[in-house]
């Protein structure tokens, strides 16, 4: 636990950090996997924390932002930040932070991805099936289905 091992951990996280937002877990494992002390790169990453130069909160909303572009779903999301390991009260700000509406979504995402109506019910639900895997309620994905070609 040198400075020289500080150091290099500093610069890393500064690397990281400037190309985008991470979650802390995020950072602790690419830490660890360039075979960085655990402990230290812990106590280095909250000197981040506490200057402001990571967030957990930011990260979740640049997360949020960047997966409702991509046509993902509430459930999907929220999935994903808890595999990162953002808190829960991270996540939900975030998501109330931009709080899109989930049913229109859900319905531009399924009029981008098919042009026609479904031919048959095993069709409707091959398309159902892939919007619950975008992370849409059963809700939302009804109502996608019944206004797409309304």
């Amino acid at each position: 636990m040198t400075d020289a091992d500080r150091k290099i951990i500093r610069e890393t996280l500064t690397s990281l950090l400037s190309r985008r937002e991470h979650s802390q877990a995020e950072l602790l494992t690419k830490l660890a996997m360039k075979g960085l002390d655990p402990s230290l790169s812990r106590s280095v990453l909250a000197d981040f924390v506490e200057r402001g130069w990571q967030s957990d909160a930011r990260f979740a909303q640049s997360f949020v932002r960047q997966r409702v572009a991509k046509g993902q779903g509430e459930m999907r999301i929220r999935a994903e930040l808890r595999a990162r390991q953002v808190g829960e009260s991270d996540i939900y700000q975030a998501l109330e932070a931009l709080s899109p509406d989930w049913f229109e979504s859900a319905l531009l995402v399924y009029q981008r991805k098919y042009s026609q109506p479904a031919g048959d019910w095993k069709e409707q639900q091959k398309r159902m099936r892939y919007l619950q895997y975008k992370g849409f309620s059963n809700e939302q994905i009804r109502y996608a289905c019944d206004a797409a070609f309304d």
